[in-house]
């Protein structure tokens, strides 16, 4: 039954090719927009992942990264105090003024971190390396915003003016962005204050690195016994920030219609072409039946030409999908097509394929062997 299926499918190659592009389509938009949905995920609580720690330390309210809010130096120190915190690690992340090269008053988001202490801080340096940031004023800044901030040429040693501070570019990151679209600014911690207009040992959040990850608990309920202040786990901050952007911005459901919307277009292609071919061999298959072939090898005949479609369609846009992530990156878009996204965007274009032939089915179950005869 399997090769009267496939030849059948493939002897009509205008209906084949409808098909397999109908199921391309779908699984193209389908992967792109989980991908991208990802992406927006990454982008928008990496600053959280890549600082590491196990708790986190901020004002109290406090519902998104992007908050700036300031923590005195004086709760450093209380936060430090108890016997299970290993290392309390300073953030500075707060937005700041920058005067670009054309004159033009612009804002930034400033990331300040002390260095060695913690995890590499840009964690993705196209050119320079973390250590050029030690020096006062030196600053680096992601490939992608050199335009926005009108920087002509070679931008390493490029002048900038950042808070009122001048700085220098000693760095160059590689997809390191913001989700609210302000372009990063690393440096050191003590000239990320002095541009952001902090004091001496303020910050925006506490990044607590535990003895014993067990104790969270504990840390956290002592350090929330002050009022001013808030401790959340790191995993939770993540899905905290990513909730705040992804669900109150509207991209989760815009990214979901337009994947839904493609998954419709390929059941109705798919399920047209199925039924169609069906149809065209009513006689045929009413012929096998006559001579003795079961409902269930008449289903499998359609079965096999929707996992052709499904195995060859998925495969097409898969392929074009891992092409379009490059093209989307050099024009600012992050697409992540992880092992997770393919496997849940392959999963719902099967599901779509078998949707899809759900007529041709119920087709050839109603097909009696008196067909042959008419």
């Amino acid at each position: 039954m399997r090769r009267i299926a496939l030849l059948s499918l493939i002897h009509d190659r205008s209906k084949l090719v409808a098909s397999i592009a109908g199921v391309t389509f779908a699984a193209v938009l389908v992967l792109l927009q989980m991908g991208v949905y990802a992406g927006f995920l990454t982008i928008s609580s990496a600053t959280i992942t890549h600082m590491g720690g196990d708790v986190w330390v901020m004002p109290r309210g406090t519902e998104v990264l992007d908050s700036v809010e300031i923590l005195s130096s004086g709760t450093r120190s209380a936060v430090g105090a108890h016997p299970c915190v290993s290392d309390v690690r300073p953030l500075v992340f707060v937005w700041s003024f920058i005067r670009k090269a054309g004159g033009t008053r612009d804002s930034v988001r400033v990331v300040g971190v002390e260095r060695g202490r913690g995890p590499i801080m840009p964690w993705e340096l196209e050119r320079g390396l973390p250590s050029d940031l030690e020096g006062p004023g030196r600053v680096a800044v992601d490939a992608f915003d050199l335009g926005k901030l009108q920087i002509q040429g070679d931008p390493i040693g490029a002048r900038l003016d950042i808070g009122g501070q001048r700085a220098e570019i000693a760095g160059i990151t590689q997809g390191v962005r913001s989700f609210t679209l302000l372009p990063f600014v690393f440096t050191n911690i003590r000239d990320a204050r002095r541009m952001a207009g902090l004091g001496d040992g303020e910050a925006n959040y506490w990044v607590v690195d535990l003895k014993d990850p067990a104790c969270a608990e504990q840390v956290m309920g002592d350090i929330q016994r002050n009022p001013q202040l808030m401790a959340v786990r790191r995993e939770d901050f993540v899905t905290m920030t990513q909730n705040y952007w992804i669900g109150g911005s509207g991209v989760g459901p815009a990214l979901g219609f337009s994947a839904l919307l493609g998954l419709i277009v390929g059941v109705v292609v798919v399920g047209q072409t199925l039924y169609t071919m069906t149809k065209d061999y009513e006689r045929e298959l009413a012929t096998l039946k006559a001579l003795g072939a079961t409902s269930w090898e008449l289903v499998r005949f359609v079965g096999w030409q929707a996992g052709f479609l499904a195995l060859i369609g998925s495969t097409l846009g898969s392929v074009i999908a891992f092409m379009t992530t490059g093209a989307a990156a050099a024009g600012g878009l992050t697409i992540v097509l992880s092992s997770s996204v393919m496997a849940v965007g392959l999963g719902a274009v099967i599901l779509m394929c078998v949707a899809a032939s759900f007529m041709s089915i119920r087709k050839v179950l109603k097909l009696q062997a008196a067909e042959v005869f008419k």
